[in-house]
């Protein structure tokens, strides 16, 4: 998993009108600056999309005190609520500014933004170091640039299912998901996922998640498209696994709390799935049963024993879980990346990572 096009990004504006894609990413390359290179006991780097704050704020894991942050610009126009990681470079894009800022995360400088006509922009992957695709939810398509091109503008596109708002990649097929909602942001039907050739950008063919609003997906270790359908986010969203060669529906999980907006698997098969209202469930691949569902989700309580929500959860090399939750100025609640401990998953940090953060990557340089 907060997007202009479906209920997701809604849920996203709402929060912010009350308020006011795995587990790590391996970078290689030249030499990095003394900062990614992170601390002697803990080279992982923690990097965290501000929506609210206009900015990527990345830290040390091993010194969360230890922190960077790259401006994206000063518009409300600039509403970014995700990013790609891809070696040093990240792919941030900007929402309603229907464009995609370039990110060297070695000199923490904006090197290019690539450009819509109009619209929003939300989903985003790489393809190869150099190839990106981005999806313009507005418009119901996808755009695909490469980060040496000459022009700015995002040109080459093709169209899709309404509102995509997520893109995985499978090898060179391109995987758009699609909330398929109607100008008042409600469902047109279930979610659609468009398979995508990634060199021709010729359609492959779409599948039903059988479940609606879908708006976040990833690629587990069995190389399957996991998708959450966030629903209406009063009643319980779910979660569809799906065979990105054939497009057929392999499972459907039922359940996965109210409000599941983010998703995110770990080599081991460990799945997390953030929701605005239940914190983060873990689903196992192997044993196709929860390791924390939605009655007891990981989940930083506030007073009377309620659960935060939470944007966004991913693991480190170790299994610990880095959970972000938005804040919420109406309850007295600060934003904060939550850290749980691995196995027991006790809570065991909290880092302040600047205003209304909405997704998070780890990755090591």
């Amino acid at each position: 998993m907060f997007h202009k096009c479906p209920l997701h990004r809604y849920a996203l504006v709402t929060l912010i009108t009350l308020a006011a894609a795995c587990s790590s990413d391996k970078a290689t390359g030249p030499a990095v600056s003394s900062f990614l290179r992170g601390t002697s006991s803990n080279h992982q780097i923690g990097i965290v999309v501000n929506s609210t704050g206009h900015a990527v704020t990345l830290f040390q894991l091993g010194d969360p005190t230890n922190s960077k942050q790259v401006a994206l610009g000063a518009s409300n126009a600039i509403t970014p609520v995700g990013l790609s990681v891809r070696g040093e470079i990240a792919a941030v894009p900007l929402g309603d500014a229907s464009s995609v800022a370039l990110i060297n995360l070695n000199t923490l400088a904006i090197t290019r933004f690539f450009l819509f006509a109009a619209g929003n922009t939300t989903g985003q992957a790489f393809v190869d170091d150099t190839t990106i695709f981005a999806d313009n939810s507005d418009s119901g398509y996808v755009g695909r640039f490469t980060t040496g091109q000459a022009s700015d503008t995002i040109s080459d596109t093709v169209h899709v299912a309404p509102s995509p708002t997520d893109i995985e990649v499978a090898g060179s097929r391109v995987l758009v998901i699609s909330a398929n909602l109607n100008s008042q942001f409600l469902p047109n039907g279930n979610g659609i996922v468009t398979a995508i050739d990634a060199h021709t950008l010729a359609v492959l063919g779409t599948v039903s998640t059988g479940g609606t609003n879908a708006t976040a997906g990833a690629i587990g270790p069995d190389g399957n498209l996991y998708v959450v359908n966030t629903g209406d986010f009063v009643n319980p969203g779910s979660m569809t696994i799906i065979n990105p060669a054939t497009l057929a529906v392999i499972k459907t999980v039922a359940n996965v709390g109210v409000g599941p907006g983010a998703i995110a698997i770990d080599s081991k098969g460990l799945v997390y799935i953030s929701g605005f209202d239940t914190g983060t469930v873990i689903w196992n691949i192997n044993t196709q049963a929860f390791v924390r569902g939605p009655s007891n989700p990981l989940c930083a309580p506030v007073t009377g024993g309620a659960c935060r929500g939470a944007f966004d959860a991913r693991p480190d090399t170790s299994g610990n879980v880095y959970q972000v939750f938005f804040g919420s100025p109406s309850q007295n609640l600060n934003p904060y990346v939550f850290v749980y401990k691995a196995g027991t998953y006790a809570l065991t940090d909290s880092i302040n990572v600047g205003p209304g953060p909405s997704a998070i990557r780890i990755a090591e340089f």
